[in-house]
């Protein structure tokens, strides 16, 4: 490397991602790019390039693509460390966790085993640690991690020539970006997993490793012990509930799925699935799918589905889908559909809401700040069309109707009473109606209405109208608009006589005694705010 003054560590690090062709992972919080640097020239290894840029506190790991970047200003030493080679080519490594500068025990440090990923423990108060590893190679590398702590590793040699580790095992990293997302501080992460797999999870941290199957009982009782939060499987099955790093196939649950990282395929549970990373396939559960994080493909759920950001596909509930962004997706619900930002579709048999919505929203009420094609018996549209009229039509009905929608449909809920009717005396309407033309001074709507009727004594009446209605609209102040609306009217027969089949056709007006098909026209001033 160059020599460099007053140099930004950004621009140091674009120097070693162009050189080097390798990327940096770290907290934003925990490294100020920004900082300058000034370095003499520098030829050797990476890591000790780093100590100069950023000092000895800082651990760095290596993927096949990233260096990770760390906070570790402590360290840790392993003191009276035993092998006891027991039978059937298994074997047992104790030993004690010391702090290097203190010299005292450390308790909840995590051990496993680094060169198979079959074995895992935690330390006791006294630093006192158990391993118990099987399927021995000629060697054993056990790895030591703990928060705030320089990862350390021993390569014991067994008895017996040494070879390479399997050069077959494939190992990974997990980049979180937001520590708020993660299974370890969400409240159903707590739920489902004991706090040693959560204080493992944070001393490991992203790191994980592949597996082609793991079988378990519940998080505890696992065929990779307490290392399968750790572990990405092919295929896992839980026959009450698991807890893995993840999932790149298949997962079935008798009860529940937790996965620390990512979910790739297919994931079924008879409660709920919980993932902390991304979601690429298919999650069903009886009760609920959480996701943390993003999600592209579908969550079907018996109660409710969540994500943070839905980036392609569906949520299908019986109760409820919450996101946070719903951009080209749909939402299908009985009860709600809620998304905080943007929205693709929405369905559901009560309530949608959302800020800005891509196409439909289809429900009893539709809540959002701007959504042009909103279906429901009331919306409140924040940018769309609010206003209330009173008019007056052909068959005397004087009514107030609201009309609540979006830039092209909106809703019509209204009520009314007749002026001189000896047999109806009240109405109440409901309707879907969209803007055909919308100028600044005039207006041109269609609506399809449908009034139910109820004479003095609020008996039902059974002589139901359905209209469709043509309403050009004057503008003659920005609130304030005035229009006569022509309209095609079938009504049912009030006194509907014996013999009088089939729908009559007026000009103007219904007939009592008989199904008529008939024009008219209302007349009405509206407010508009």
């Amino acid at each position: 490397m160059p020599k460099f003054e007053d140099a930004k560590l950004r621009v140091i690090f674009d120097e070693l991602k162009k050189q080097e062709s390798v990327l940096f992972s770290f907290n934003s919080n925990l490294v100020d790019l920004d900082k300058p640097i000034n370095t003499t020239p520098f030829r050797g290894l990476m890591v000790d390039y780093l100590e100069v840029l950023l000092g000895e506190k800082y651990t760095f790991k290596e993927t096949n693509s990233h260096i990770i970047i760390t906070y570790a200003p402590q360290r840790l030493n392993v003191h009276t460390i035993d092998i006891d080679t027991l039978k059937n080519n298994r074997a047992k490594i104790t030993g004690y966790v010391m702090d290097v500068q203190t010299n005292k025990p450390i308790d909840f440090v995590t051990v496993y085993d680094r060169t198979t990923f079959q074995a895992a423990s935690l330390t006791r108060k006294n630093g006192y640690f158990e391993l118990d590893l099987k399927n021995l190679g000629n060697t054993v590398t056990v790895a030591l991690s703990k928060e705030n702590y320089r990862d350390t590793m021993l390569v014991l040699l067994l008895p017996v020539n040494v070879t390479n580790p399997d050069p077959n095992r494939k190992v990974g990293y997990h980049q979180t970006l937001d520590s708020t997302k993660t299974i370890a501080n969400s409240g159903f992460g707590r739920f489902f997993t004991s706090s040693r797999q959560r204080i493992q999870s944070m001393n490991v941290g992203g790191f994980f490793v592949y597996s082609p199957f793991q079988i378990s009982m519940t998080p505890g009782l696992s065929t990779h012990g307490l290392f399968n939060s750790q572990v990405v499987n092919k295929f896992s099955l839980n026959i009450i509930g698991g807890y893995t790093a993840g999932v790149d196939g298949t997962e079935w649950a008798g009860v529940f799925n937790v996965n620390q990282f990512d979910m790739r395929g297919l994931q079924a549970a008879g409660v709920t699935n919980v993932v902390g990373g991304d979601v690429r396939g298919v999650q069903m559960a009886g009760a609920a799918n959480v996701g943390l994080n993003t999600a592209k493909g579908v969550q079907i759920a018996g109660v409710w589905n969540t994500i943070d950001t839905l980036i392609a596909g569906a949520q299908i509930a019986g109760g409820a889908n919450l996101a946070t962004d719903a951009k080209r997706s749909l939402q299908i619900a009985g009860v709600l559909n809620k998304s905080t930002n943007e929205v693709g579709n929405q369905i559901a048999g009560g309530i949608n809401m959302a800020k800005k919505v891509h196409g439909v929203q289809l429900g009893v009420v539709n809540i959002a700040d701007s959504s042009d094609y909103p279906i429901g018996v009331f919306n409140w549209i924040k940018n769309g069309t609010r206003q209330f009229s009173l008019g007056f039509d052909e068959s005397q009905f004087a009514s107030l109707n609201f009309r609540s929608g979006g830039k092209v449909l909106y809703a019509v809920l209204g009520a009314g009473i007749y002026v001189d009717n000896k047999d109806l005396q009240y109405g109440f309407e409901t309707g879907l109606g969209g803007f055909l033309v919308k100028k600044k001074s005039f207006s041109l709507s269609a609506e399809l209405v449908h009034r139910i009727q109820f004479d003095k004594n609020w008996k039902y009446s059974e002589a139901n109208r359905s209209s469709l209605r043509i309403i050009p609209a004057v503008h003659l102040t920005k609130s304030l608009q005035l229009y006569a609306a022509p309209s095609l009217t079938y009504a049912e027969a009030i006194h509907k006589v014996d013999g009088a089949n089939g729908v009559s056709w007026k000009f103007w007006g219904a007939d009592a005694s008989r199904n008529t098909l008939h024009g008219g026209g209302t007349v009405g001033l509206s407010y508009v705010f």
